[in-house]
């Protein structure tokens, strides 16, 4: 199959005596706040003014807030540790422990509910589909939204490796030649908080690559850039962009990665009309990456047409699954660390989850494919967010003029997420 490009439009105690003998800094605190719904007036109080703005300017009406308040808590979580972290926490490679350290930092974003002072709702009803998604007539206009503060615990960290070890380990482990005898750089074609790509000729072999470059000053959290670039030299797949080289360049790493001319599959989803032959073919080998991903540890947790690129002979390729493989260039519906619209459920809510959610979005990329965008795409991120965490699996459109075969590759897609790691 030939694919082409459309143009787009310490607290110290002795045992033996019971007497303190020092008193540290407190540590695991947390902000319990009690939050519910008035039946009276429909609104969810207890909140903090700062998240009353963002709701105000989030479309989430005054009776929807009030029917799945914890959702509404739950949104608003993820929504603000996702802005918080868009300029200056890149992504790093979705793995057991980065997902239990995110789940925490969301945690913490705002006060914690403890166990007897949670949040106060309706009987929980079963998810319904996203057929119609009204807004109530008591929906009121926009307005901007305030910045918000970020309520942080104080957690005992585990010592963490120097700078000068970082980077000494660093040194060992990247190609020590000039990478700029060996590669032409061509055009600048992306910039952002993890660094600038441009487009490269490999002088040797004249293929084209990419080329990130990063100003490792910049980055804080040296040492997991240490142990991607290791895994990713290590398992290389046909259905991923590929890591080839890294090298540090006065201060800088330059990551080489393979280069696909054919652009991103949103360009295709956006200016035609897939056949499900086509989408079939994409999501074949969409999932031979993704399974070569979880076998070895990995969750990609962004799935979706953006970082699925296509070549010229045919070839699908996944990208962006760790820190070193953010090569793509468009960054304009980069609105969030993990684009909320193709999220599982349970990422939003926050439950335990594993692989299974890169399957979940895999599911929505279908959609997207046959569609031309994915649901809520038209929706503000925070109520995108609230939307998937109250109505769960989608409503498809058109159903009838989906095959069988079809139909059951996206429902088992978008079954509930049991299993975890």
């Amino acid at each position: 199959m030939s694919w082409f490009r459309l143009k787009k439009k310490d607290n110290k105690r002795s045992v033996d005596s019971g007497v303190i003998e020092e008193i540290g800094q407190p540590f695991q605190v947390s902000h319990v706040v009690h939050v519910g719904y008035n039946p009276a007036t429909g609104d969810v109080e207890g909140l903090p003014e700062p998240w009353l703005k963002l709701l105000q300017h989030s479309n989430i009406s005054a009776k929807e807030q009030s029917k799945h308040p914890t959702a509404v808590l739950q949104a608003l979580k993820y929504y603000q540790h996702s802005i918080k972290n868009k300029n200056g926490v890149a992504k790093f490679l979705g793995t057991k422990e980065t997902v239990e350290q995110e789940s925490k930092e969301i945690a913490d974003t705002v006060p914690e509910m403890s166990d007897d002072e949670g949040l106060d709702e309706p009987p929980e009803e079963e998810p319904v589909p996203s057929k119609a998604l009204p807004r109530d007539e008591d929906h009121k206009p926009p307005v901007a939204p305030l910045a918000s503060p970020v309520m942080r615990s104080k957690r005992e960290e585990a010592p963490r490796v120097s700078e000068e070890e970082v980077m000494l380990q660093l040194q060992s482990i990247v190609n020590p030649e000039n990478p700029r005898e060996r590669y032409s750089l061509m055009n600048k074609v992306g910039s952002g908080a993890s660094g600038t790509v441009y487009t490269a000729t490999d002088r040797r072999t004249q293929r084209k690559v990419a080329v990130k470059t990063m100003e490792l000053a910049q980055q804080p959290k040296k040492e997991l850039i240490l142990t991607e670039i290791e895994v990713m030299r290590q398992n290389k797949h046909p259905n991923l962009v590929n890591f080839l080289d890294a090298y540090l360049v006065d201060g800088d790493l330059w990551v080489i990665m393979e280069y696909l001319e054919g652009g991103a599959l949103t360009d295709v989803v956006s200016e035609t009309v897939m056949r499900e032959e086509q989408m079939a073919a994409v999501c074949l080998e969409a999932t031979r990456a993704i399974a070569f991903l979880h076998s070895q540890g990995i969750i990609h947790r962004d799935i979706k047409s953006d970082n699925v690129l296509l070549g010229m002979d045919g070839a699908v390729k996944v990208t962006d699954f760790g820190f070193c493989a953010q090569i793509r260039p468009d960054e304009k519906r980069h609105t969030m660390v993990g684009t909320p619209y193709w999220m599982a459920p349970e990422v939003v809510t926050r439950k335990q989850y594993g692989p299974k959610v890169d399957v979940w979005s895999l599911g929505i990329m279908l959609i997207e494919m046959m569609d031309g965008e994915p649901p809520y795409l038209n929706e503000t991120p925070l109520r995108a967010l609230y939307l998937i965490a109250t109505h769960g699996k989608p409503h498809i459109k058109d159903r009838e003029r989906r095959s069988p075969q079809l139909l059951d590759f996206l429902d088992r897609c978008l079954e509930s997420l049991g299993r975890t790691f």
